[in-house]
């Protein structure tokens, strides 16, 4: 588990979401998602949103959101395999954030397929509702927002910021024939897909892969959180790119985010932690004639996940070690006297 401090980094990246999307954007229906609203009426009759507790402005101080990537290009009422899976969950009265990131080809159950289990990437066919249940079933969680992006719009954003400085732990060379550096590394649009889309240079695969789409998301709030992009929110939100993403996230809660930033400035703890398994093969869900690679979850780091994203969402502070000992140590002499 790697750990920063940063400042502002809960409205960079909610920012960052809505500059994508435009708030409160509704997901275009598609006819594959129509059949599954059928098959799935009854399981999304009983989702709800996390019960969370309200800022002053009546807006959640904590929330989970789930970050969905796919592996298409151009509008975004094409579906597609979900690539990218990060939950993150926010706690606006600790400051402090979990990402927490799933392979793509984790083995798991979909709300549509009666318990069988697909690959986690191929929920991403039958939209984002399925892709959300998955992450839900596997954590045992209630999302309560998504941001859901497509390769091309990632890439135009980063265009539009003029290039992102990112964070690589090794040197490889990506399937465009760059060459990238252990350490820090300005990259174009077209290098940064490429850089988040690299599993094949590594030994971990799809794992180290995870952990750089978490140090591109690291890398975006650095970028996102300067008064700069902030003061300019309006021009962002007018601009095409919000027609490449879309989200579930409420106006007002973006509005207060980027406010309290703006005004207070805090400081932001961000940690990631990645789910890993062991590879086998396996029929699935959506191809069931054929087995194909699947990755069979380490149930023990899922549920560590799970308390990690929960343990970031309790907005009650929790007691540091040492205040514990302390305070045992002060009934103890009490007790004595």
């Amino acid at each position: 588990m790697k750990k920063m401090k940063l400042s502002g980094i809960i409205c960079g990246l909610m920012l960052g979401a809505a500059l994508l999307t435009g708030c409160e954007k509704p997901a275009v229906e598609t006819e594959t998602e129509t059949v599954l609203q059928t098959e799935t009426e009854t399981e999304t009759e009983t989702e709800t949103e996390s019960e969370t507790e309200l800022a002053d402005d009546g807006t959640p101080d904590s929330f989970l959101l789930y970050l969905s990537g796919i592996d298409v290009r151009g509008e975004m009422d094409e579906v597609g395999r979900s690539d990218v899976n990060i939950l993150m969950a926010v706690n606006r009265v600790t400051h402090k954030v979990q990402l927490v990131n799933t392979p793509r080809d984790y083995y798991v159950t979909l709300p549509i397929s009666g318990g069988s289990r697909d690959k986690l990437t191929h929920a991403g066919i039958y939209g984002i509702e399925v892709s959300k249940g998955a992450m839900e079933n596997l954590y045992g969680v209630d999302i309560d927002y998504y941001v859901r992006l497509n390769f091309s719009g990632f890439k135009n954003f980063i265009y539009a910021l003029d290039g992102i400085d990112v964070y690589s732990e090794y040197t490889f060379t990506g399937n465009n024939d760059k060459t990238y550096e252990a350490g820090m590394n300005h990259l174009s649009g077209k290098e940064a897909l490429a850089f988040v889309r690299e599993r094949k240079s590594f030994k971990d695969g799809d794992v180290q892969r995870g952990k750089n789409q978490m140090e591109m998301v690291k890398a975006l709030i650095a970028k996102l959180t300067s008064a700069e992009i902030l003061k300019t929110y309006e021009y962002w939100m007018d601009d095409d790119l919000k027609d490449e993403y879309e989200t579930n996230i409420p106006a007002d809660l973006l509005m207060s985010l980027m406010r309290r930033q703006l005004t207070e400035n805090p400081d932001w703890e961000i940690e990631t932690y990645y789910v890993t398994g062991s590879g086998g093969s396996e029929y699935t869900y959506s191809i069931p004639n054929q087995k194909a690679y699947v990755m069979f979850p380490n149930e023990a780091e899922v549920e560590e996940g799970t308390r990690l994203l929960k343990e970031t969402l309790n907005t009650e502070e929790i007691p540091e070690t040492e205040e514990l000992q302390e305070t045992a140590e002060s009934s103890e002499t009490e007790e004595s006297e």
